[in-house]
């Protein structure tokens, strides 16, 4: 029985880590065309676009899964509570994304967007009651340092965007953490629909009061668009089920792992390549990262000797 929890444990590992990949390649992926219309639409339109069109990957999970006629059942007042906190968040999120990557270069938004598992791990400590040893501490302090190193507070690069990403990533720390309080008992397609139809809803509000929208330029323009959603609606999946899989604050280290990929990005399609501004800070937050992952490894070795001399 102890081997065959093992084996589970560690394909449930196996999948969380792909599934996480697949997800930070979407965010990545669907970053890039935001970059490419920000200039032409306001961050609220954007946003709107984005977020309405990701009810086609849902809807699909849906259909897949047969629980389209069972998502508006048992559903009680904790759950929609939840889901309100986690559609602001995700509301809050994507305009904050939106306004980095448009008004930063690309690689070193992105990268300050993925500080959030130092976030995960101290809300981890405050609201899971996730224990926390002198290696965490040293790798979430290790990190803001990384942090501090790319954002350059006191130099000429550092302007009010460069906020934008950590604040971010703090909001994307704080939609996992509540993600933790949803019982098990919830899919997760049930918990990005609710998630969804809040944040459309918080999304149109803000595009009613707000200005400063234009009229869809293009076909192209819109099916770019509809493109952000079906990407950031797939990432969004993929996020929840990875999520779910592992503990809060272990998965959230493999986040690092957008890091190279959003620098090659921004490489390939804006012929960025802000070394002086991400080096050598992304070295200190991706080797806080392995710092976090290294004494994981340690501490489940310790456990599985002590579970066989017991």
């Amino acid at each position: 029985m102890k081997n065959f929890s093992e084996k589970s444990d560690l394909k449930n590992t196996y999948i969380a880590i792909a599934t996480m990949l697949l997800a930070i390649l979407c965010v990545d992926l669907y970053m890039v065309v935001i970059k490419f219309l920000g200039d032409d639409y306001s961050i609220i339109q954007l946003s709107l676009f984005r977020n309405a069109a990701a009810i086609i990957p849902l809807f699909l999970v849906l259909i897949f899964t047969g629980e389209h006629f069972l998502v508006f059942k048992n559903t009680n007042k904790k759950f929609i509570y939840l889901s309100v906190i986690r559609g602001i968040c995700f509301l809050l999120l994507n305009i904050f994304a939106f306004i980095s990557v448009v008004n930063l270069e690309f690689a070193t938004a992105m990268t300050l967007t993925f500080s959030s598992p130092f976030f995960i791990v101290i809300l981890s400590i405050f609201f899971l009651k996730d224990k926390v040893g002198i290696y965490r501490w040293s790798a979430v302090i290790i990190g803001f340092i990384g942090v501090i190193l790319i954002t350059k507070p006191t130099s000429d690069i550092f302007n009010i965007y460069s906020i934008f990403p950590i604040l971010t990533a703090l909001v994307w720390a704080l939609a996992v953490i509540v993600l933790k309080y949803i019982p098990e008992g919830n899919s997760t397609a049930k918990i990005q629909l609710y998630t969804l139809i809040f944040n459309v809803l918080g999304t149109t509000v803000l595009f009613l009061f707000t200005t400063g929208h234009v009229e869809i330029k293009s076909t192209e323009d819109l099916l770019l668009m509809l493109l952000t959603g079906i990407l950031g609606g797939t990432a969004a999946i993929l996020f929840v089920y990875s999520y779910r899989l592992m503990s809060a604050s272990k998965i959230a280290s493999f986040e690092y792992l957008g890091i190279p990929s959003s620098f090659i990005l921004g490489w390939f399609f804006f012929n960025e390549a802000p070394w002086s501004q991400l080096f050598p800070g992304v070295f200190v937050i991706i080797f806080a990262g392995m710092l976090i992952i290294w004494r994981d490894n340690q501490k489940n070795k310790s456990i599985n000797i002590n579970k066989k001399f017991n």
